[in-house]
This record gives structure tokens, C-alpha cells and sequence, in this order.
């Protein structure tokens, strides 16, 4: 299938990883100006101690970073998250571009699937990007704020039908203690 160039005013768009602090905290800034600055995310839940372990693609236009997602790596699946792109350059496709850049990652690794969480206003965003809701248990305890999807690494091998792989847990993370440990836990 041939790719084509995105351009946005006639400047094209690059991805890339983060590889310097500095593309770092540009990933950083992009997802602080989505999530806390139009969300009022937390700062403490947007940064949640997990960034320095994950790999961060960056898109520009020009030298300016418009988008940005966190990928975090398990055994045997990748997980993108924090998918943010700025206002201003939304409707362009870049978070298209940022998901494809996160397959492409996934697959170069071993890969064969790719689970993301997203909030249930989202959802149709995903889905017209391929991807598909898992069912999860219900647990009947609280309405759910994430719905768990998932995405073949490889197209030509589409994903059995699957509720909820073994190695997935569809809650959140606890939190983490200075020590490094999840909160509430004895440490020795």
C-alpha cells in the first residue's frame, strides 16, 4: 500500500522517537498543554512515574513538536498512551501518523499487539484507526472511565476473537511510593 506525505500549510510531518532530554520535554510539553492545560488533568496523574521507562515518538512540523505519544513495552504487546496532538493542528491526521509510527515500533520489537486505554468519548477515534474494544469483566462495582482496545501489529494477521488477554489488566496502576514501590505495600 503507498504511503503518502502528510503535510500541514505545505510543511511536511515528521515523527521520531525521543532520544535527547530535549525531545523529551517537548513530548512532555505537548501532552501538558493537552491533558492539564485543556482537561485539567493532575499534573500527578498525567506524570505518573512511568515516562523515563517508555519510548516517546514526537511529531513536527517544522522544528515545532505538534503531537506526541508515550509507548510502554510488556512482554508481549506494546502499549501506546497519552496520544495528544495540539489544538491547532488537530483534523489533520496526526495522531493517525503517531499510532502508525507506534506499529511500526511494536513490530520492529517482536510485537503482536498493541493495547491501548482509552476514555469512552475516544473510542470512535480508535475504531476509525483500526482498532477494536475488548469486553472486559464486568465488574459491576463503578461505571468504567477506560475502555480497553487492541490492534494487530500486523495487519495480514488480524487478532483472534479475544475478550482479555492474560497478560493485560484493565485497571489502573497503582501508584508508586519514592522507594519505587506500589503505595500501601511493606517494604523489607
Amino acid at each position: 500500500m503507498p504511503t503518502v506525505a502528510l503535510t500541514v500549510g505545505g510543511e511536511p510531518v515528521v515523527t521520531k522517537l525521543a532520544m535527547k532530554m530535549e525531545d523529551s520535554l517537548q513530548a512532555f510539553a505537548v501532552r501538558a498543554a493537552c491533558f492539564i492545560g485543556e482537561l485539567d488533568v493532575p499534573f500527578s496523574e498525567e506524570f505518573d512515574g512511568l515516562d523515563f521507562g517508555a519510548t516517546h515518538i514526537i511529531a513536527y512540523i517544522g522544528d515545532e513538536p505538534v503531537g506526541a505519544v508515550r509507548l510502554r513495552w510488556f512482554q508481549s504487546f506494546a502499549m501506546p498512551e497519552r496520544l495528544a496532538v495540539i489544538q491547532r493542528f488537530r483534523g489533520h491526521n496526526i495522531g493517525s501518523i503517531l499510532l502508525e509510527r507506534c506499529r511500526v515500533q511494536a513490530q520492529s520489537r517482536g510485537c503482536n499487539l498493541l493495547y491501548s486505554q482509552v476514555p469512552p468519548r475516544d473510542i470512535g477515534y480508535w475504531e476509525k484507526q483500526g482498532w477494536r474494544r475488548l469486553v472486559a469483566e464486568d465488574t459491576g462495582v463503578q461505571p468504567k472511565r477506560i475502555v480497553a482496545m487492541v490492534k494487530a501489529v500486523d495487519p495480514s494477521k488480524p487478532l483472534p476473537e479475544i475478550e482479555a488477554p492474560e497478560a493485560i489488566a484493565l485497571h489502573r496502576e497503582g501508584r508508586l511510593d519514592s522507594t519505587g514501590a506500589p503505595e500501601g505495600t511493606v517494604s523489607n
